[in-house]
């Protein structure tokens, strides 16, 4: 018997959400190959794990003796791959990471902090730039890797995905809009909006959207900083189309979120770093934490029962195109 670690994985995510297509986006490969993981699998084991209809998958009898102990396996597994590799990073005392201004403050502070309280040897450094400037300086050697959503393609540069996040649309608690919890692109097309200049990866994703729901008019308001874009909801002053990743920050103030569907739509966060240098065991193994912690923040925020929970596996779904 030659199971693997991959195999396991792909089981433990399509049970968890019952859905090949959404375990598939976890791993980042397509629904075929989370499939093909799957059938091998239940071919080394000799039975069934799921009951698979056109809607969702479900566990068997066996699958559900089997979940807890493949579940343990891999957590185990990978406490002590991250352990020993958290060990053997010390091969470069100091990393100098990139970000742009709001992942800078609302994202990259927490998860500095745990992981050198993991590995308290290496000491990061935190840099915030915008997209363009901070690509130049991981070109340039000023910082040893960024964590960036531009979604072109750089000479110089390799970008490995870390998550994807779904859009969704805010607006004032106070707002006179009698919005679902899950809202149509057409919906937020007829809406006061507050975007961001019209060259930045994400607003390039919102005008394709409101240009196919029939919405050609720029938005109302452009700011040049999420956080403002976000400030200025908060008042009243329009709505906004951002990314989940923006959730947290949401929650602190007096902010409604939807989400939206037909089609959901995602952005990837990058973990970026130059082709011409070697990556330091730093950087590397930062990268890694960085992409559980990450990951964590992407399923908090899209948990059954919370509303921006993603929809059914069938929904349409369009992401970055870098994806």
């Amino acid at each position: 018997m030659n199971i693997t670690s991959r195999q396991l994985k792909a089981f433990v995510l399509t049970a968890r959400h019952q859905s090949f297509s959404r375990a598939a986006e976890q791993l980042f490969i397509t629904q075929s190959g989370m499939s093909v993981l799957v059938r091998e699998l239940e071919s080394q084991l000799g039975f069934r794990l799921f009951e698979r209809t056109t809607r969702k998958v479900t566990l068997t009898e066996f699958g559900s003796r089997f979940l807890p102990i493949a579940d343990r396996s891999l957590r185990d597994l990978e406490s002590t791959v991250a352990s020993l590799s958290r060990s053997a990073a010390a091969a470069k005392d100091c990393l100098t990471i990139g970000a742009a201004p709001f992942p800078a403050a609302e994202l990259m502070p927490q998860a500095i902090a745990g992981y050198m309280g993991l590995n308290p040897r290496v000491h990061i450094q935190m840099v915030d730039a915008e997209g363009p400037r901070l690509m130049e300086m991981v070109q340039s050697g000023k910082v040893d890797a960024a964590l960036s959503a531009w979604h072109k393609e750089l000479p110089g540069v390799f970008r490995l995905p870390l998550a994807r996040f779904p859009l969704m649309l805010i607006c004032a608690e106070e707002a006179p809009l009698h919005l679902a919890p899950a809202v149509r692109w057409p919906e937020v097309a007829a809406l006061r909006l507050i975007g961001a200049p019209r060259d930045y990866p994400i607003q390039v994703l919102v005008d394709e959207q409101l240009a196919l729901a029939g919405r050609h008019a720029p938005p109302e308001v452009v700011c040049n900083y999420l956080e403002t874009q976000i400030a200025m909801v908060e008042v009243g002053t329009g709505a906004a189309v951002i990314p989940t990743s923006a959730a947290p920050a949401c929650a602190k103030r007096r902010i409604r979120m939807h989400a939206i569907f037909d089609p959901v739509v995602r952005t990837n966060f990058y973990w970026v770093v130059s082709r011409t240098r070697k990556i330091s065991a730093s950087a590397e193994d930062f990268s890694l934490y960085l992409k559980e912690y990450l990951g964590q923040i992407a399923e908090q925020w899209t948990l059954p029962g919370n509303p921006l929970r993603e929809l059914e596996s069938g929904e349409s779904l369009v992401t970055d195109r870098a994806a």
